[in-house]
């Protein structure tokens, strides 16, 4: 067996002596999530006897140009933004007839692709079912979305349909932002918002460093307590934050889950020719009482 050139760094041991070998396209973002969605990915292989590697799907386009031609029997993509380019190539593959599995963002319908993800109406209703936990009656919220987790902002509308479901009438005042890669951009964007519409009582983040600096803006502001957070993910300093009662509670996704069930599903195609065309990996409320 020749030896592949986009063998990766972060792979399963002995990929050549394996008979299924799994290539995953991945953001380059060093976070917690990709951490521990390639994390999952791992186990899941090592459990069932195939390769995994890891590559970068945005800073080298020409490693996914190509992948199709490199023998791999199937593809983890977490593909989140609809360019052209990566469409064309992501329809070659399903030409091809390779397994693909799209994570948290489905961008393609075919029967020879499959999503594994989170749900963003579970994401929206889990954010009306923190909200609700305030006994309030009345609800102007703002939220933030973020090109800094791609997957949520991919699919608004379903978050903000998951929110109105559960809110309902009591829902006055919906607002949408969205932050850049910038690592401060939430805080400013948080202050901006706060200095002209000071009726904003709920600031909803939907990436973990988002929260961070958002909370930090509102400490310096002195408004904790006048505006409730609602953040996203499991951070050490988030789940602080919760205990000390100054982010109401967090949305958290199943990275592990994710990645462990994108191999599997990705064997179980390989051998029988089907998988289970939908796997929701759920979401985890965070509150102050789980801590």
């Amino acid at each position: 067996m020749l030896q592949s050139p986009f063998l990766s760094e972060e792979s399963t041991e002995s990929t050549e002596e394996l008979k299924f070998h799994y290539a995953f396209f991945l953001p380059a973002e060093d976070n917690s999530f990709f951490s521990r969605l390639r994390e999952g990915a791992i186990a899941a292989a090592s459990s069932i006897d195939c390769a995994v590697t890891f590559h970068p799907i945005d800073s080298n386009p020409l490693s996914f140009e190509m992948a199709r031609f490199s023998g791999f029997d199937g593809f983890g993509l977490y593909l989140y933004e609809e360019d052209e380019k990566k469409l064309q190539f992501l329809s070659e593959i399903v030409k091809e007839k390779i397994p693909i599995v799209q994570i948290e963002n489905e961008v393609i319908q075919d029967p020879g692709s499959f999503f594994i993800g989170t749900n963003n109406f579970d994401i929206g209703k889990g954010i009306g079912q923190l909200a609700l936990e305030t006994g309030l009656d009345n609800f102007s919220m703002v939220l933030i979305y973020s090109k800094k987790n791609p997957g949520v902002m991919s699919d608004r509308n379903l978050v903000e349909m998951g929110i109105k479901s559960v809110l309902k009438e009591k829902l006055s005042d919906l607002k949408t932002e969205e932050t850049s890669l910038n690592p401060l951009d939430a805080g400013m964007l948080a202050y901006d918002l706060l200095s002209k519409e000071p009726a904003i009582d709920f600031i909803v983040l939907t990436d973990p460093n988002d929260t961070l600096v958002t909370v930090q803006t509102i400490i310096d502001m002195n408004l904790v307590g006048m505006v409730q957070i609602i953040g996203f993910g499991e951070h050490e300093t988030i789940k602080a934050y919760i205990e000390k009662g100054v982010i109401l509670g967090s949305i958290i996704r199943n990275p592990y889950q994710i990645g462990f069930s994108a191999v599997i599903a990705l064997k179980e195609i390989s051998l029988n020719g089907y998988t289970s065309a939908y796997v929701d990996t759920g979401i985890t409320i965070l509150t102050r009482q789980d801590q």
